[in-house]
């Protein structure tokens, strides 16, 4: 028993493939490994395909709710009043009313928006429709108004139904507005409608000629104020001016110019006066330290009379070496050189004096220019502290006169454009009276209604869709059980019996468990799992029928199959009376499984019946000797299939399932909700089975749409039906061969419990 076991979790971890953790098994039942390479893919993502089929399966219902909302539509269209609407299109100049001649401090674009959602608003106000209503004399049509109120009041329901009745629109990016009136009667369209414009036009005008009017009164009162306030600072600036002695002679700043150049000329005087008078003392403190050596005592008179002396003393020094000093003619030159050089002594003086007084002059004149420059820079600096003031005042002059005659100018230019009434709005088409009704549109309202009640319809498969925890398809086994589906038996009807249909190798039902082994074929590198409990969670799914389609499926292939029914509670052979063999009698008994064993009318095909009711099945099937049963038919046979009694309220199943190799789960299609039989799952997980897959029994190809309905177009059985007679056993004593020496018999399954 241990060494079964230990070879059984080995396989198991051998062909367990880890599956996707969102879509898989897993995400039901934590820990579970799906095994043989029953890996379920994710797709996430949009499935076209299985979107439209999914509408297709319930198209009945979508086009019922389309219909009825078509019909509704059309029945409701043709209740309405007939509305008729008349359209009349305007075109709005923008013409702005300056008052002050400025720029604009915003974008032209954004004048130009709100320029025209001003319009709209002019044209949506009640006090224009409240105009047009009184002016049409609509308070006195019954239409508009309950007659047996006041005037004020009839106005005001009047004015209301105008109001509702009528939009606005703009053509696009442009300055075209269309204004439209809904009204049961045509006429009244018409005629509101281009009444509404007129009188647009007209409160516009008045707009603009109340609006140049108080421009004309505010400019006229600005104008005496400016005038005012001009007179007054021209005063102001004369009086001070003459207060304070200025005097004006042209020009900016005369005055100030007037004195700036009497300084620059003095500079320029100073500048030379400084020179000589540095030049004079130069000269006079040259003589001074020289005295009469000096050279600036030279002069062509002086120069004359030192040369007149010099000869005298050549000839005087030439006669003194012949005559004495005495001598006459040595006294007369003698007489005569004294006489020069007392007048070279005067002329020298004089020179000396002529350098003092040159010098003396220049040092006056030095001072007296920079006296003079220094009180013309002090006047200069009062007149420039009296001229700020003065300045300040001719400003305020200068800007009371510019803001004086700007509103001067800007109130003859409201003057003159006064007397233009040009209007902003110009009318492009006038309303016409309209011959056919705007509402209801049939048309346009059966199109809605076909849009609506068709997305309304695509919204309820989507909602029924969502809501619907019934597994339908194969599809659904995958996504919401996480287990792959190796088999889909479609719904048959077979009046010949279910058993003549499994043996037709061309039969749609042959085809679904061909397939079903196939895929359990493919399930390993070794092939098939040796021993498979077949189970389901109620009774009435169709595990035993499956067990049989395996089972001939198998044996049609060359292997030797042997069923065991182990729903020992409801077996699905029945022993003749009388017969002892079966399950239970070798469970209870010291019998051979060989002797045991019922052959059938299907080569290779063999039968374990249950045998006798017995009263402790749980107790027999969960005992080592059916364990050892168990592993004593995998080594007589290829294939050894294990029948079970349904998983709900019974332990039988998870019991088995940890004694087989593999799985498999039988749902009846769109039976029983995704949370039961994820239940049911779960008791099998938690005894360790290894659920190889799901076959999906009585699936109904037509109801499902798309795929599967092209899939099994080729098979038109119409519905399932229950059979009393499946296949023919007989038990055979040959204990050297398992298949020959058979005698005895088992009754068919007179009541398949599918």
């Amino acid at each position: 028993m241990a060494d079964r076991q230990n070879r059984e979790i080995n396989e198991h971890e051998t062909h367990t493939v880890a599956t996707h953790p969102d879509r898989s098994i897993n995400a039901y039942y934590p820990g579970y490994q799906t095994p043989y390479g029953a890996d379920i893919e994710d797709e996430d993502g949009f499935d076209f395909w299985a979107t439209v089929y999914m509408l297709w399966r319930r198209k009945w219902l979508m086009l019922a709710i389309v219909f009825v909302g078509v019909l509704a539509s059309i029945i409701l269209n043709l209740q309405t009043m007939p509305l008729y609407r008349a359209v009349t299109t305007i075109e709005i100049q923008e013409q702005e009313q300056q008052i002050l001649e400025q720029g604009s401090l915003s974008a032209t674009g954004n004048i130009d928006n709100e320029f025209m959602e001003t319009q709209f608003a002019l044209l949506r106000s009640r006090s224009l429709a409240e105009r047009v209503a009184d002016m049409l004399d609509l308070p006195s049509d019954a239409a508009y108004a309950d007659q047996s109120l006041g005037r004020t009041e009839r106005l005001n329901e009047a004015t209301t139904v105008l109001s509702k009745n009528i939009s606005i629109k703009p053509e696009g990016r442009s300055r075209i507005i269309r204004i439209a009136y809904t009204s049961p009667m045509p006429q009244e369209t018409s005629r509101i409608a281009n009444a509404l414009v007129g009188t647009f036009i007209e409160t516009a005008l008045e707009r603009k000629y109340n609006t140049s009017a108080y421009a004309r009164n505010f400019l006229e009162e600005r104008l005496a104020a400016a005038k005012a306030a001009l007179e007054a600072s021209e005063r102001q600036l004369a009086v001070y001016a003459a207060d304070q002695g200025i005097l004006e002679l042209g020009g900016d700043n005369g005055s100030i110019s007037l004195e700036s150049d009497t300084i620059i000329a003095l500079n320029s005087q100073l500048a030379v006066a400084r020179s000589q008078r540095i030049s004079s003392e130069q000269t006079h403190r040259a003589v001074v330290a020289d005295g009469t050596n000096s050279a600036m005592l030279k002069s062509p008179q002086l120069s004359s009379l030192e040369l007149r002396k010099s000869e005298l003393m050549a000839e005087y020094l030439e006669l003194g070496q012949t005559f004495r000093p005495e001598y006459p003619a040595m006294v007369r030159l003698r007489s005569r050189i004294d006489a020069l050089d007392t007048e070279i002594v005067t002329a020298r003086n004089q020179i000396i004096a002529t350098i003092r007084s040159d010098f003396d002059a220049a040092v006056a004149l030095e001072t007296s220019l920079q006296n003079r420059i220094s009180d013309l820079r002090n006047s200069l600096q009062e007149l420039r502290d009296r001229r700020i003031q003065y300045t300040i005042l001719e400003r305020e002059v200068d800007t009371n006169r510019a803001q004086y005659e700007a509103l001067l100018q800007r109130l003859k230019e409201i003057t003159t454009a006064a007397g233009i009434g040009n209007s902003q709005i110009a009318v492009i088409d006038r309303a016409l009276t309209p011959k056919l009704p705007f509402e209801p549109n049939l048309r346009r309202a059966v199109l809605q209604a076909l849009t609506l009640s068709m997305a309304f319809a695509v919204g309820i498969v989507f909602a029924l869709n969502y809501i619907n925890d019934q597994i339908r398809t194969p599809e659904d086994v995958k996504t919401k059980l996480g287990l792959p589906a190796i088999g889909t038996v479609p719904i048959v009807s077979a009046s010949s019996g279910l058993m003549d249909e499994l043996r037709n190798p061309r039969s749609i039902l042959t085809e679904a468990y061909f397939s079903a082994r196939a895929a359990l074929d493919f399930a390993t590198d070794a092939g098939a799992p040796k021993s498979i409990m077949v189970t389901s969670i109620r009774p009435s799914e169709g595990k035993t029928t499956s067990s049989i389609g395996l089972a001939m499926a198998f044996a049609n292939s060359g292997r030797d199959v042997l069923i065991i029914d182990a729903d020992l509670r409801r077996p699905s052979f029945v022993v003749e009376p009388g017969a002892s063999i079966g399950l239970s009698g070798l469970l209870t008994q010291t019998a051979k499984l060989s002797d045991n064993i019922a052959t059938s009318s299907t080569e290779r095909l063999f039968l374990l019946p249950a045998g006798i009711v017995p009263p402790n099945p749980a107790q027999l099937l969960a005992s080592d000797k059916f364990a050892d049963l168990i592993a004593e038919a995998e080594s007589l046979f290829d294939v050894v299939i294990v029948d079970t009694a349904p998983i709900a309220n019974f332990s039988d199943a998870p019991r088995i399932s940890n004694l087989v190799e593999s799985t498999l789960l039988v749902l009846h299609s769109a039976k029983l909700r995704t949370p039961t039989i994820r239940g049911a799952l779960g008791r099998l997980l938690d005894s360790n089975a290894q659920v190889s897959g799901v076959i999906l029994n009585k699936f109904n190809a037509k109801a499902a749409g798309g795929y599967y309905n092209e899939y099994y177009a080729y098979s038109d059985y119409g519905s399932y039906t229950e059979l009393s007679a499946d296949t023919q056993a007989s038990v055979g004593h040959d204990k050297d061969s398992k298949n020959s020496g058979k005698s005895g018999s088992v009754s068919p399954s007179a009541d398949f419990r599918i």
